[in-house]
């Protein structure tokens, strides 16, 4: 696990931590502490949280690092989760057409994000592994 943080017109950090059981924990408590340092009220965090955790659930517990990059920008909280590699997920994020259930399919994760956040975006990182740019604003 590393943490760096950068001096900039806002704070910034960034976590590179294992996948695994552990990472989640880690990952609320730095968002915490950020949005502290940054009076984000705890309903915004707390959607934070949730879709931060929508995402790992559909993760593979295994293989790679995840990053976690946090930013202040003016009137704002940004969460990059980084080292996605559920093309199922990403696909979802993606499609031009709403979610239409199905057998067998999974929870629309496009749908859970629209109803947390005020934007969000997939970012390609390395061809293999993707992140999910979300913004949320402080009021």
């Amino acid at each position: 696990m590393a943490v760096t943080r950068l001096s900039a017109p806002h704070d910034i950090v960034t976590l590179h931590i294992a996948r695994g059981g552990s990472a989640l924990p880690v990952m609320r408590v730095l968002m915490g502490g950020m949005a502290s340092r940054n009076d984000l009220p705890l309903d915004r965090l707390d959607d934070l949280h949730l879709a931060v955790e929508t995402l790992l659930a559909e993760e593979p517990e295994s293989g790679g690092e995840l990053t976690l990059e946090l930013s202040t920008p003016a009137g704002g909280f940004r969460v990059l989760l980084g080292g996605l590699v559920n093309q199922s997920v990403k696909a979802a994020l993606v499609a031009d057409d709403l979610f239409k259930p199905c057998p067998g399919c999974l929870l629309d994760v496009r749908l859970i994000l629209d109803s947390l956040l005020d934007s969000h975006g997939v970012v390609d990182m390395d061809g293999v592994s993707f992140g999910v740019e979300m913004e949320k604003r402080a009021s």
